[in-house]
């Protein structure tokens, strides 16, 4: 960041000081002891410390004193939560998320409020009430896409009765690269006391590329470097209105949120994550996009007995990438070409949900439930037309999926220390695909393909929770959860033999089934001494049956298969502590070791080896400081996350290594009562990690991987005021 840029920021926050300084005569005393926070992850309001499963809850204060601003954030603060971008060829679509080692596309839940959503999808944190992070299969309550567990993003909801709002802004500079900026601001405002209020944000995000492109050795032209590239915008907002009704028995809220991003150029390194000069034939435009809007009325009718709920969304999402793929394919052909392919996606889903939540005054109860989902998503890759080749490559595909599911799960109090838990869930579903490709790398294996894929089943739950104390609880459950399976599009022209090579069918090459899991896990939740130590432990066993996996043809196509069997066996440990007057110390250890135990008929990967994308081992602490200097409160925080090595399988069968990373980020901040001043460091040690290979839009150069990468250390300061 420019001199004369921090000089100002500095003039005006001293500024700002001063005039607080009026406010703030006597330093607030340093609060001690463990916040609780009250979660929805049941379905129904409750501490989170009596939840009977393994949680991770990041409420509004942790949100704001961290500085999150997206996913990559917060994951790595989470035990046992990793993520990759192998996901998607599509760089918008490529975020996937894994939970106690059970990785892939849709093993996740994303929920925004009571909205399931794709969990590519990455909003932007702002207006959050908390994060909840659900470790284990949550199907009866979530569904299919929870198996391995759920993130919900709980926002701030309209308060009909106080007028409030903020505004944020970040200014910041990066290493290898230049200064960010982010702005947002929120505002609730009460229309009709106790009827009526409207509570709307608005975010503008800019981050600057971190690479640097030049004309490689064997440029037919020596073209200018450029730089700044992977640089990403993003904007979007959201409004929401609440309508309460009969002494607020009655209450209606509809919302949208939209979000819209763009990225300049792709933001990924060659070789090693630390790489930051693209070495290119040709200097092309490969940009991407990635646009969605959520449309969502939540009802709500309150009586003595219970709540019920109606949930009805509509979710739009368009997204748009490009890649430069002129040296594989020139490699391929035989001659230097640009070659420039891209790749669109429309998404459509319509959700409706009704449920029920009972507040009997009995040792009983129950929450029912009928969910239906209908998506429609179109990918596409146009033509790629090459002089002197023609259409080298096109394809189109269209998912229709429908889910229709009935849902409960009952609450027992046997005794005031004893409760039983079961829950069932009956689904069906039907996936419509239809797959079309040609070209020249096609060859003969040009056409459509149709399938229609229908399933239904059973997830049941089993649990228990015993009160050993007060405030210790003892809990232990037994879960099933399951995806839906899909349809591979690859060239059979160029990838027969390779296919054949693994035992693959040329039918079975086309698709791939569901996948189940069977989850058993046992915790304690505990507090002591008046609250001032947290420690949360749980331990757990996940049997995985015909397990999706990628698999890289060695002709550059990956396709996805059942791979047999697996299972995933670790532990959570989480502890927070208050030892003295303003200071809170906190830890989180993650440990999975998940692997193939039957890699099944096609003898996809060997019996032993690691399920991809997850460490072994993940952890975090953090340290928090509240004291004065004077009259002016300042806060201190430091973390630092440790995340393990692990195997990418996006390109290459044998996989590729993702070596072992560490990450660590400290905050010096002046607290008022209504505005908040801090200077931060991102990434003190600038380690960059390496968050997987991606899966090309084309083929994969065998010489380049392409490498997603964190960002270097970054320094800025983060204003924050409160009305």
């Amino acid at each position: 960041m420019a001199p004369s840029v921090l000089a100002m920021l500095v003039a005006g926050a001293t500024a700002v000081i001063a005039q607080q300084k009026d406010e703030s005569a006597a330093a607030p005393e340093p609060e001690t002891g463990i916040g609780d926070i009250v979660v929805t992850a049941q379905r129904r309001a409750e501490s989170a410390q009596k939840v009977p499963l393994s949680i991770t809850v990041l409420g509004a204060d942790q949100i704001e004193r961290e500085g999150y601003r997206s996913f990559q954030d917060y994951a790595t603060r989470v035990p046992n939560l990793s993520f990759s971008q192998g996901g998607s060829s599509i760089g918008g679509l490529g975020q996937a998320i894994s939970l106690r080692g059970i990785y892939g596309t849709n093993t996740t839940g994303v929920y925004l409020d009571e909205t399931p959503l794709p969990s590519s999808v990455d909003p932007q944190v702002v207006d959050l009430e908390r994060i909840e992070v659900l470790r284990g299969p949550q199907g009866t309550l979530y569904g299919a896409r929870s198996m391995g567990g759920t993130v919900r993003l709980i926002t701030r909801q309209p308060d009909v009765n106080e007028f409030s709002g903020s505004a944020h802004g970040i200014v910041s500079s990066t290493r290898h690269s230049g200064a960010n900026g982010t702005i947002d601001g929120s505002l609730n405002i009460p229309l009709v006391a106790d009827t009526l209020a409207i509570r709307a944000f608005a975010f503008g995000d800019y981050q600057s590329g971190v690479f640097t492109r030049i004309p490689s050795a064997d440029a037919p032209t020596q073209y200018s470097p450029r730089d700044n590239l992977g640089a990403s915008r993003r904007y979007g907002g959201a409004i929401a209105a609440r309508l309460q009704l009969l002494d607020n028995a009655i209450s209606i809220t509809p919302r949208v949120v939209f979000q819209r991003s763009r990225t300049n150029a792709q933001p990924y390194a060659d070789l090693v994550a630390g790489n930051f000069i693209q070495k290119r034939l040709f200097d092309l435009d490969d940009k991407g996009a990635d646009d969605w809007n959520l449309f969502s009325l939540t009802n709500r009718y309150g009586a003595d007995f219970g709540e019920f709920v109606s949930v009805t969304s509509q979710f739009n999402r368009d997204a748009s990438d490009s890649e430069n793929a002129s040296e594989a394919i020139s490699g391929l052909l035989g001659f230097t070409t640009p070659s420039l392919f891209r790749g669109t996606s429309r998404g459509r889903t319509f959700v409706q949900e009704f449920r029920f939540t009972s507040a009997f005054e009995g040792p009983l109860q129950v929450t029912f439930g009928a969910f239906y989902q209908k998506s429609n998503i179109l990918t596409q890759i146009p033509q790629n037309i090459i002089d002197g080749v023609g259409d080298f490559y096109n394809y189109r595909s269209r998912n229709r999926t429908t889910e229709k599911a009935v849902y409960g799960e009952a609450n027992l109090n046997l005794t005031d220390k004893l409760q039983l838990i079961a829950g069932l869930r009956y689904f069906r579903n039907i996936v419509s695909l239809s797959v079309s490709q040609g070209g020249v790398a096609v060859g003969s294996g040009a056409g459509t393909f149709n399938e229609v894929q229908r399933e239904s089943g059973f997830n049941p739950k089993f649990g228990v929770k015993y009160a050993l104390a007060p405030n210790v609880n003892l809990f232990a459950d037994a879960a099933k959860g399951f995806r839906i399976g899909g349809a591979n599009a690859y060239s059979e022209n160029l990838c027969a033999a390779d296919r054949q090579t693994l035992g693959i069918s040329a039918d079975a090459a086309r698709s791939y089934r569901s996948d189940s899991v069977w989850s058993y896990e046992a915790g304690i939740k505990s507090s002591f001494f008046n609250n001032r130590l947290v420690v949360n432990a749980t331990g757990f066993h996940v049997n995985w049956s015909n397990i999706q996996q990628s698999v890289a043809l060695a002709c550059g196509f990956s396709i996805d298969q059942n791979g047999g069997r697996a299972h995933s066996d670790g532990f959570e440990l989480e502890v927070q502590a208050s030892p003295t007057k303003g200071l809170t110390l906190g830890t989180g250890v993650g440990y999975t070791d998940a692997r193939i135990t039957d890699p099944g008929a096609l003898a996809i990967v060997t019996a032993g080896a690691r399920i991809q994308q997850v460490p072994r081992w993940n952890l975090t602490a953090s340290a928090d400081y509240r004291f004065a200097i004077g009259t002016v409160p300042l806060t201190f925080h430091g973390d630092v996350s440790h995340v393990g090595s692990s195997l990418s399988r996006s390109n290459l069968l044998t996989g590729r290594i993702r070596p072992a990373y560490d990450l660590a980020n400290l905050r010096l901040g002046a607290d008022f009562e209504r505005f908040n001043l801090t200077f931060f460091i991102e990434n003190v040690f600038d380690k960059i990690p390496n968050l997987a290979d991606v899966p090309p839009l084309a083929l994969e150069d065998p010489n380049r991987p392409r490498i997603a990468a964190g960002r270097p250390r970054t320094m800025g300061i983060d204003m924050r005021a409160k009305f």
